[in-house]
């Protein structure tokens, strides 16, 4: 009798230790004690990226030369790269333009870029303003989300809770309080650790991301546990039912 008694103690402790509280899964629980500041600085242009560059002027003509298409068409709830056509960042670091040949985008961003091809281009054409946009700027989500993938971003700017929201959000099972971002930037790979359920994260430098970054939700401690321990949780129930009717019958 008592070993029937050991299981079915057993058998709770299990079910209780397996159980994440609410706390585990509140978002950014100290936010109203914090007061919040993040300066968004412009993405650094890398090698392989894809250049969307937009040259006008007060004479459409001369900046024909310029002008390339890509098309971009809306596709289940985002936007996807149907076709890019846009200029390419070479290993050096460099674009080749008409007119004004190879310039260096090292150590640059979209918007210092643009202003040096403005200088550049004034020799040639009467006020030109240049707007440019990384094409390829992409973000994967892995792990316990519900739409894990990687997803094509249009603007400069995306944060670590706007790409979860992409990924349909984490799954009951996400570990909130261990997020995995994996970045590589200038031929180095580094990782960082977020606590969703802290706001701290959102004053730090990666906070916003970068393109081809990379964010991992590990699984919490009870889908590990489902997982490892007792299979799924029809098998747990299985064997709680089984243990509770033995306990009935034998202590008649």
């Amino acid at each position: 009798m008592m070993s029937i008694k050991a299981v079915f103690l057993c058998l709770i402790s299990i079910i209780i230790t397996s159980c994440a509280s609410k706390k585990d899964l509140y978002y950014l629980q100290d936010i109203d004690q914090m007061s919040l500041k993040n300066d968004f600085k412009f993405l650094s242009i890398q090698p392989g990226d894809i250049l969307d560059i937009q040259i006008k002027a007060l004479n459409p003509e001369s900046v024909l030369v310029f002008q390339r298409q890509s098309a971009l068409t809306p596709q289940q709830g985002q936007l996807q790269n149907r076709a890019i056509d846009g200029y390419l960042v070479g290993e050096d670091g460099s674009i080749t333009l008409p007119l004004i040949g190879s310039i260096s985008t090292s150590k640059k961003t979209t918007q210092t870029l643009a202003t040096d091809l403005q200088d550049a281009l004034r020799p040639f054409i009467k006020d030109p303003t240049v707007n440019i946009r990384i094409l390829n700027f992409r973000v994967s989500v892995l792990g316990e989300v519900n739409n894990p993938g990687t997803f094509t971003v249009l603007e400069e700017r995306i944060s670590v809770l706007q790409a979860l929201g992409l990924a349909g959000d984490l799954t009951i099972n996400g570990n909130r309080n261990n997020i995995t971002l994996v970045r590589t930037a200038n031929g180095k790979t580094e990782n960082y650790n977020i606590d969703l359920t802290k706001s701290e994260f959102m004053q730090s430098s990666f906070y916003n991301l970068k393109q081809n970054d990379i964010i991992y939700v590990q699984p919490n401690t009870a889908r590990v546990k489902s997982s490892g321990l007792v299979g799924n949780t029809s098998t747990l129930v299985s064997i709680l039912s089984l243990a509770v009717s033995l306990f009935i019958v034998i202590t008649r």
